[in-house]
């Protein structure tokens, strides 16, 4: 490692020496300018994290020290390795935003599950954090780029997608693109193909998404949508059945009174400007998270953007509760509104 310990001191002591850290090539990455002695200098997401764990250590919650032993435990630098690095970032996150307001809590280290952060407060009440990654345009560019890269063919592909983008690309027809293009005998594969690429909703207003992959053109992949696109409802109802529904999750939101954070920065359009107008019709009577707030967080910054949705089941006074612990941290801040 040519980081010198004395830089970004916290991030090495909780990375620790796995050669295949998910970060590793961050702090590795080397370049032909002789002038250039550490090519990790102000790298925001490396700054931005040794930021977010000075604060935690700190405040030293409890149970940091098995957070950091699970940081360290990541030795995975593939794309799959990254994502299973980030959900553990984004529970640092949230944490961080508390430990810096003065919010006191805990992280929960108990065998068997329940939420992630506990909060210091009589009624006990908590923060459980999950992450919505749907595999769709971006991966499915990746995967393509990688395997025609892997091939000595040029890599340059133009995706497009209407009149929305898919959410998530069902499985077999992932699998389809992939083996037209990447042929599993070696052979050439097509220069271009259009599938839908997820069906129609009609009781949601939701229209089948097509895709159309080009090996070649100008090398974009669109992600573009209109403003309160049915793109947003697709999503929204992909975190509720995939992460607010989940068997899992239930469990957790039962064990005392909850609020469930989704990270939905890994979608390809993590659009937040109507979510509460979208997923307020989402909510179901057995629903037993207090509310869910939809996050963006960009690995650059220490501050997310978030947008919330109260339960309209839950119990008001159970509501308004969590809302008073949470008021000194200004992320939390649009939760007094609907209390």
């Amino acid at each position: 490692m040519n980081t010198p310990r004395q830089h970004l001191p916290v991030l090495n002591r909780w990375m620790g020496d796995a050669p295949g850290h998910p970060l590793r090539r961050l702090l590795d990455w080397t370049t032909s300018q002789p002038e250039v002695v550490f090519t990790w200098w102000r790298d925001p997401v490396l700054t931005v994290l040794e930021e977010m764990l000075v604060v935690l250590e700190q405040a030293r919650p409890v149970g940091l020290d098995s957070m950091a032993r699970d940081f360290r435990g990541f030795d995975d630098p593939s794309w799959d390795g990254m994502e299973q690095f980030l959900r553990h970032r984004t529970e640092l996150l949230v944490a961080s935003l508390l430990a810096e307001s003065g919010v006191p809590f805990r992280f929960n280290t108990a065998p068997g599950g329940g939420p992630d952060l506990l909060l210091d407060s009589d009624p006990a009440c908590a923060i459980e954090v999950s992450s919505r990654s749907p595999k769709s345009l971006f991966n499915l560019s990746q995967v393509l780029g990688e395997g025609l890269r892997a091939r000595g063919l040029p890599a340059t592909l133009t995706i497009t997608a209407d009149p929305i983008p898919p959410v998530e690309i069902r499985s077999h027809v992932r699998d389809t693109i992939v083996q037209r293009f990447l042929p599993p005998d070696g052979s050439p594969g097509v220069g271009q193909l259009r599938v839908m690429a997820a069906p129609p909703r009609p009781d949601d207003g939701i229209p089948a998404s097509w895709v159309t992959i080009t090996h070649g053109g100008p090398g974009i992949t669109s992600y573009s949508a209109p403003y309160d696109s049915p793109h947003m409802t697709a999503l929204a109802r992909s975190v509720a059945t995939n992460v607010l529904r989940d068997k899992r999750k239930i469990r957790q939101s039962q064990a005392l009174p909850t609020l469930l954070v989704v990270d939905i920065s890994r979608s390809d359009l993590p659009d937040l400007r109507c979510w509460e107008k979208t997923f307020e019709r989402l909510w179901e009577p057995n629903d037993a998270f207090l509310g869910l707030a939809a996050m963006v967080a960009d690995p650059n910054q220490r501050t997310p953007t978030l947008s919330f949705s109260v339960n309209p089941y839950a119990d008001p006074d159970r509501v308004a509760h969590l809302a008073s612990q949470l008021s000194e941290c200004p992320a939390f801040g649009p939760l007094q509104g609907p209390t």
